[in-house]
């Protein structure tokens, strides 16, 4: 993997920097601690909205999907739907693009389990390198209201989670405001569109590929956000913790986006479309975003 982001990174024309730890405290941010510096941005000039990107190959939504829809349409973001046929049951406010614009629909590929999130992957790159704006997956619950992240002085991150062997990038959540040649997003998406998806594993095109381009090349990494940014729940607690009674009184601070990780619910064979139970920490989201 080192060799081939090398020789793309060569072909771009970027000098290759030595190997240095991807998590040293200058790196590892917090967005309260962002949130400090503003941007000198007259208050009366009007900012465009920020443009979030969903992708969703083929059907309807679940109900766990239209929360995760509603809470970033609620939060002020303009909420941009990708996907190859008509979502019949897409939330008011939310706006179908055709997927084709960005990736032609014979590139569709899946994993074993039915999965697309390996395309996904590849697809986050594809949009965001000739969009801009903010990738968020489709389990992803917006708590960061749009003005709070527009008026701070923040114009690209990445999120950290938490994993059993450790820390490690996740790309459940990208902010990229204005694409740039050689930029961390630009060479994810070089290596994702020549990956074999024959030979593509789950994760080797999203955790494993952006930890690798930000370990090895660090002067290309944006701001890394700290995990309980973006995903402040493990995905092995998902979704048993998010169902819950009386775990949580209230949503910390802290918290910008929750990761509620789909392919947990699937592993343990749970209806994303059932009730959340009174109490939960998704029942009172749910609340918040009617």
């Amino acid at each position: 993997m080192k060799n081939i982001i090398r020789k793309i990174i060569k072909h771009i024309g970027y000098d290759l920097v030595a190997i240095d730890p991807l998590y040293s405290q200058s790196k590892s941010r917090k967005f309260l601690e962002l949130l400090a510096v503003e941007n000198k941005q007259n208050d009366d000039f009007l900012l465009s909205p920020i443009k979030v990107h969903m992708f969703w190959a083929y059907g309807n939504l679940s109900k766990l999907e239209i929360l995760c829809a509603k809470s970033f349409i609620q939060s002020g973001y303009d909420l941009l739907f990708w996907s190859y046929e008509k979502i019949n049951n897409l939330p008011e406010g939310a706006i179908l693009r055709d997927a084709g614009e960005i990736l032609p629909e014979h590139r569709v590929f899946k994993y074993q389990n039915g999965s697309y999130a390996g395309f996904a992957d590849l697809f986050r790159y594809a949009v965001l390198c000739k969009e801009g704006g903010l990738w968020a997956d489709t389990d992803v619950i917006c708590l960061l209201p749009m003005n709070t992240l527009q008026k701070s002085s923040i114009d690209s991150f990445v999120v950290m989670e938490e994993t059993e062997q450790g820390q490690q990038l996740n790309n459940n959540v990208i902010y990229c405001a204005h694409p740039r040649a050689g930029d961390i997003v630009d060479l994810a998406f070089a290596i994702s569109d020549r990956f074999d998806t024959e030979k593509v594993r789950w994760g080797d095109c999203g955790p494993l590929l952006l930890t690798s381009l930000a370990k090895t090349y660090p002067n290309i990494a944006p701001v890394i956000m700290e995990a309980n940014f973006a995903n402040p729940v493990e995905w092995w607690k998902c979704p048993d913790i998010l169902r819950r009674t009386q775990i949580y009184s209230s949503i910390p601070s802290e918290w910008g986006f929750l990761h509620c990780f789909n392919e947990t619910w699937r592993r343990s064979g749970i209806d994303k479309n059932a009730s959340y139970p009174p109490g939960s920490l998704l029942s009172r989201i749910e609340v918040m975003f009617p």
